[in-house]
C-alpha cells in the first residue's frame, strides 16, 4: 500500500489532487464494460478483502496515508506510528446475507520509538442447511473466518518507520478448515511539518498451511489475496476538509481505484463519503445500480471515545451496516 496524507496549504496539491479525481471519474466512467478478470475467484480466504473501521469503509477505503486510528494495521503496518499513546479500537459489521463480522484492534507505546498492536478479525456465515445430492435436507452447517495478529512499527529516521504484521488465518466449513499464515510490510512517512504524511506497504505476504482437503489425494489449496496499494490525501487547512485516494492493485482481480472526503466543519460530527471502482463488480445490469461503489457515514467525538457508523451498497445483495467505538484507555 501506497499513501500520502497532506495537512497544509497549497493551491498546487489541491489541483493535483482535483486532476487525480477528474482521472478516477473518466477511469470510472470506462470500466463499466469490461469483462470480468481471469483471475477472479482464484484466491481463498475472502473476508481479508472486506476492509475494517468504519471511518475508513465510510471514505471509500482510501485510508493508506491517514494512519490515525488502530484500524491501520489492516491499511499500513508502519502506520500504527502515528497513533498517539495507547488506543483501541471495535468494530461490528452486519453483512448481506445476515452475515456478520467484527475486528477489535489495540496499539501501545513500546520503547519511546516504537508502537506494537493486536488486533483480531472475524466472520461468521451463519448457518446453511445441508441436502444430500438429490435435495433432501439433511441438517445444518455453519462457517467462519478467524485471523489473529500482531503488530509493531518503529522510526527508521525521525520521519520514516517501518512496520510488519504478522497473521495467522483459519477458515472453516462444514467441519472442515484451512490454514494460513502471512505477513503484511509498510513504510509510513511523516514529513517535517506534521501535516504530510506518506505510506507504502504490501499485504497478505505468506502462504496457506493447509488447504480443505487435507489429507486426500490431490490436496487443494487456495492462495492469499495479496496486492498492493497506491495513494493519495490532501487536507486543507482552508477548508475543514480531508481528500484521500487509494489505488490498489490485487493479485486476482484489475487495478481499481478508492476515493474519499471527510468534513469536520461540525465538530465534534464528522461527515464522510467515497467511492470505489471495485463497486463496478456488483452490478449486474438489473435494476437501479448508480450507487454501486458508493459509501457514507458520520463520526462522532464522545468524551475520549470516537463513534463512527458506514453504509456501504452492494446492490442485487443488499447493504452493510458498520459500526465502530475507538479512543485511549
Amino acid at each position: 500500500m501506497i499513501g500520502f496524507a497532506t495537512r497544509g496549504p497549497g493551491g498546487k496539491a489541491l489541483a493535483v489532487f482535483l486532476l487525480l479525481g477528474g482521472c478516477l471519474m473518466i477511469f470510472a466512467a470506462g470500466v463499466g464494460g469490461k469483462q470480468i478478470n481471469d483471475k477472479a475467484g482464484t484466491t481463498g480466504f475472502a473476508f481479508l478483502k472486506l476492509g475494517v473501521g468504519s471511518k475508513a469503509v465510510a471514505m471509500g477505503g482510501a485510508y493508506t496515508g491517514l494512519a490515525d486510528d488502530p484500524a491501520t494495521m489492516y491499511y499500513n503496518p508502519a502506520g500504527t506510528i502515528n497513533v498517539p499513546g495507547r488506543q483501541f479500537l471495535a468494530a461490528y459489521h452486519n453483512y448481506v446475507m445476515d452475515i456478520q463480522s467484527g475486528f477489535v484492534a489495540a496499539t501501545f507505546p513500546f520503547m519511546k520509538t516504537r508502537k506494537i498492536g493486536f488486533f483480531a478479525d472475524y466472520l461468521n456465515f451463519g448457518d446453511f442447511t445441508e441436502t444430500d445430492q438429490y435435495g433432501v435436507p439433511t441438517g445444518d452447517f455453519s462457517g467462519g473466518d478467524i485471523l489473529l495478529g500482531a503488530n509493531i512499527s518503529a522510526n527508521v529516521i525521525p520521519e520514516l518507520a517501518a512496520g510488519v504484521n504478522v497473521k495467522f488465518i483459519s477458515e472453516t466449513a462444514a467441519g472442515y478448515s484451512s490454514e494460513a499464515l502471512a505477513f503484511d510490510l509498510g513504510l509510513f512517512y511523516r514529513h517535517k511539518d506534521s501535516l504530510t504524511t506518506a505510506g507504502l506497504s504490501v499485504y497478505n505476504i505468506g502462504g496457506v498451511l493447509s488447504g480443505f482437503s487435507e489429507g486426500s489425494v490431490g490436496e487443494h489449496k487456495d492462495k492469499l489475496p495479496m496486492g498492493v496499494r497506491a495513494g493519495l490525501a490532501h487536507s486543507l487547512r482552508e477548508l475543514p476538509l480531508v481528500a484521500a485516494l487509494d489505488i490498489v492493485l490485487p493479485n486476482d482481480n484489475d487495478l481499481y481505484i478508492n476515493a474519499g472526503l471527510e468534513l469536520y466543519k461540525f465538530k465534534p460530527l464528522y461527515i464522510r463519503a467515497g467511492y470505489s471502482t471495485f463497486g463496478e463488480n456488483y452490478k449486474t445490469g438489473s435494476g437501479s445500480e448508480t450507487f454501486g461503489g458508493f459509501s457514507a457515514g458520520f463520526g462522532l467525538d464522545y468524551k475520549v471515545y470516537h463513534i463512527s457508523y458506514a453504509f456501504m451498497p452492494y446492490l442485487d445483495l443488499g447493504s452493510s451496516h458498520r459500526v465502530t467505538v475507538s479512543g485511549g484507555f
